[in-house]
């Protein structure tokens, strides 16, 4: 299982054979584009990104963030797509309408509070830490469960995956029932996550695979777990790969002249 953030380190470790899988969300479409040797293979729950203002911001919507400064933890990360896609949602343009600025996960928010940036991209935990703790109001949220009207306007599909099951293109070529354990696998564990956010939680925290903290305590880690409605299906997945793809195309983040289809049909894995 891969965990490097570095995209070229990933690149790297699938193409040596040293990575099988990865968790991993609509980020990678870019870099499968230009030649990363990955493919996902199912949705594995819905979102844990927003985009977030201060509680006493004059920004009431993200037509707000016209000329606005907005931080997110890295260019070309995925809150920055998140925020981008609202942005052109809104008629605004996300290359030349607003400016970017990077911050470490864990300083956006003080940021923001400091004034430094009007807006803010996060993850979970970090943007639910911000909503709870510091009161910070939810601008864009690519959770979309409910199918609220609203944030399906700026482009966040309802039920729409966030995070995906990516594997190795040499592994589904070179070893398909061994990809095929994998995702059954990956399958039967999103299940039970679903049905048991509060021992997953104890899992996540005893095992260290989440940092534990005043904040990030079993509560609220399981709220969390239980926010993101874990199951993996692959019909669905590839239509939402489809649909972010179509929206990075329009955002700036994909090639122009993309055949979306095409892309897709590279990018996702059908065995």
């Amino acid at each position: 299982m891969a965990k490097p953030t570095n995209i070229s380190d990933l690149e790297a470790g699938f193409v040596s054979g040293k990575y099988d899988a990865l968790n991993g969300d609509f980020q990678y479409l870019p870099a499968i584009q230009n030649g990363a040797q990955i493919q996902a293979a199912g949705g594995i729950h819905q979102g844990c990104i927003q985009v977030l203002v201060p509680r006493n911001s004059k920004i009431k919507s993200v037509k707000d963030l016209k000329g606005k400064t907005i931080a997110t933890p890295g260019q070309g990360s995925t809150p920055q797509f998140v925020a981008s896609i609202a942005l052109q949602h809104a008629g605004i343009d996300p290359k030349n309408g607003v400016t970017w600025k990077t911050y470490d996960y864990d300083l956006l928010a003080k940021a923001a509070q400091k004034g430094q940036v009007d807006a803010i991209g996060n993850v979970d935990p970090y943007a639910y830490q911000a909503i709870k703790e510091d009161h910070f109001r939810v601008i864009v949220d690519n959770n979309n469960h409910s199918g609220n009207s609203g944030m399906a306007k700026m482009g966040m599909k309802k039920d729409g995956s966030c995070c995906y099951l990516y594997l190795a293109d040499k592994l589904t070529k070179q070893s398909p029932k061994k990809a095929k354990a994998i995702i059954k696998s990956y399958q039967e564990a999103a299940e039970w996550i679903n049905m048991h956010p509060q021992q997953t939680a104890s899992i996540l925290l005893k095992k260290k695979y989440v940092s534990a903290s005043k904040f990030v305590n079993r509560k609220n880690v399981a709220n969390l777990v239980a926010s993101y409605h874990f199951g993996l299906k692959k019909a669905k997945g590839k239509t939402d790969v489809a649909y972010y793809a179509d929206q990075l195309k329009q955002a700036g983040f994909l090639k122009s002249d993309t055949n979306v289809k095409q892309l897709v049909n590279k990018a996702y894995y059908d065995g």
